[in-house]
């Protein structure tokens, strides 16, 4: 192989290496995610604004054993997280997510590069910042709590002119998460259920 075509390659594969390294953040794949509540959508508006949001949900004390003393004390049984990575020409003001179903303590943790100027609900669970996300840089970790088991919901990720609408991002569903002393219940009955068809 000549030595410009080694070049391009190794060119190749550092691209892909500084790729993988700002889409794969701590939220992406988290071990101790909810019933498997984690991974990345990415978002791309086709006028600048691109880059992906990162999310995990885990249960309040799955979250503590994490991410305790980072700035998020979880306000239910379960957290809703996620982080915005920036890699278009455009920045983010603002990140919303569509909240149909009860959800309480809205904050975030330091796991990023940039802090929320404001969190509230508008209902929808509403991140400001001022400045932007500039490209190439992610939010700290969004997060808010609820009681209920995570569905399929959708986003808003905000430029101060454009904006992008991503599907596929966790939010709280119509079903409680179930009490330990329930789940303790179901597996006595079912256990119960075998052996008398074992009897038998």
């Amino acid at each position: 192989m000549c030595t410009k075509s080694r070049f391009f390659a190794a060119i190749a594969v550092l691209s892909l290496f500084a790729t993988s390294q700002v889409s794969a953040g701590i939220l992406n794949g988290h071990g101790s995610a909810y019933a498997g509540w984690t991974g990345s959508v990415p978002f791309n508006n086709g006028f600048g604004l691109s880059g992906s949001v990162d999310y995990s949900v885990f249960t309040a004390a799955a979250f503590n054993a994490n991410f305790a003393g980072l700035g998020y004390v979880p306000g239910g049984a379960v957290v809703y997280t996620y982080q915005v990575n920036v890699d278009g020409s455009l920045g983010v003001s603002a990140e919303i997510v569509g909240i149909a179903n009860p959800a309480n303590t809205i904050g975030t943790f330091d796991i990023g590069d940039q802090n929320a100027s404001s969190a509230a609900f508008t209902p929808n669970a509403t991140w400001l910042f001022s400045p932007e996300i500039p490209t190439g840089m992610t939010s700290w970790g969004l997060a808010f709590s609820s009681p209920n088991t995570p569905v399929s919901g959708a986003s808003l990720t905000v430029d101060g002119g454009t904006q992008a609408l991503i599907f596929g991002i966790p939010t709280p569903g119509s079903d409680p998460i179930p009490e330990p002393a329930s789940l303790a219940l179901l597996a006595s009955a079912f256990a119960a259920s075998l052996l008398r068809r074992k009897a038998r």
